[in-house]
């Protein structure tokens, strides 16, 4: 039998979200508490299973793509992350504060976990057993590895299905794409619901596509485009945004083939009239930046990345 009881968790989430872009950087600051020994009772807590994931909790899971959840340890409190998402997500780890505890063992700064694992990254110890500890740590989650290493020879299909190509409107460093996660987009001018198939083949990340309005207010309408994230065999991601409304048949975990069907093409969120907005994007050390890449049939910057 366990000396401790389960502890409680603490969880403030102070992070910012663009489906535009979804950056996918998510900030939480977390409290461990250490109960006394004079009032620990119970066994190992053990983590509950993982939910299935379907394509109405996507958007959530794209804004915490980390569960955190203490465990009860005979030595101590852990504390143990679990990756909800079918893509790397990558934490960053910052001790706060002790109070009456300690670290069993030195902390790793970062960890990288695999989509969908659990791993238990810290043990809390009380010092004086009589009295309650707690320890406070914040941790920044990124999708994406770091490391990964994107084929920058790869070129993409074309990601429209329509019997002649539309104009892109909008092209790397392009008036609007004045951020590092949309620098290297393109905007594709498209009538609203034209199908939009995968350019490359990848797993479904997250998706949108819940909302129906535009304008041209980027702080009340960045968030509201509905878009897809696919992660590829390479460690990059795509995004196809501001899809039209109820428009994606996808589930997170759904594998896709180059030319699937993810959605059709609409006008919601920054959007000054139809278009699909494709960015490729990696995790650059803790931030979602685009990079460049190729396109079969358009002539594109040769942007060295």
């Amino acid at each position: 039998m366990s000396l401790f009881r389960p502890a409680f968790l603490a969880l403030a989430l102070l992070c910012a979200h663009s489906p535009q872009a979804q950056e996918g950087t998510d900030t939480q600051q977390v409290r461990i508490d250490v109960p006394s020994l004079n009032t620990a009772i119970g066994g190992e807590f053990l983590l509950p299973a993982d939910p299935a994931e379907d394509r109405r909790r996507s958007i959530r899971l794209s804004r915490t793509p980390v569960f955190a959840t203490p465990v009860a340890r005979v030595k101590g409190t852990g504390l143990m992350l679990r990756n909800r998402l079918h893509a790397p997500v990558t934490i960053d780890l910052e001790l706060d504060g002790l109070s009456n505890a300690k670290l069993a063992a030195a902390m790793m700064p970062r960890v990288t976990l695999a989509p969908l694992e659990s791993r238990e990254v810290i043990l809390v110890q009380g010092v004086d057993l009589m009295r309650t500890g707690s320890a406070d740590f914040s941790l920044k989650s990124t999708v994406g590895s770091p490391d990964a290493k994107p084929d920058q020879r790869h070129v993409y299909a074309w990601p429209l299905a329509e019997t002649r190509r539309s104009r892109i409107s909008q092209g790397f460093n392009g008036p609007t794409h004045d951020e590092e996660f949309s620098q290297f987009a393109i905007d594709i001018a498209v009538k609203e619901g034209t199908p939009v198939v995968a350019a490359r083949a990848g797993v479904v990340v997250f998706l949108e596509d819940r909302f129906f309005e535009s304008g041209l207010d980027r702080t009340s309408f960045r968030d509201k485009a509905n878009h897809v994230r696919i992660l590829h065999d390479d460690g990059s991601m795509a995004t196809y945004a501001h899809l039209a409304p109820d428009s994606v048949r996808l589930v997170p975990g759904q594998r896709v083939a180059v030319g699937d069907e993810i959605g059709r093409s609409g006008n919601t969120g920054f959007s000054s009239g139809p278009h699909l907005h494709f960015a490729i994007l990696v995790n650059r050390d803790m931030k979602i930046v685009s990079i460049p890449f190729r396109m079969h049939g358009v002539k594109l910057p040769l942007v060295k990345d």
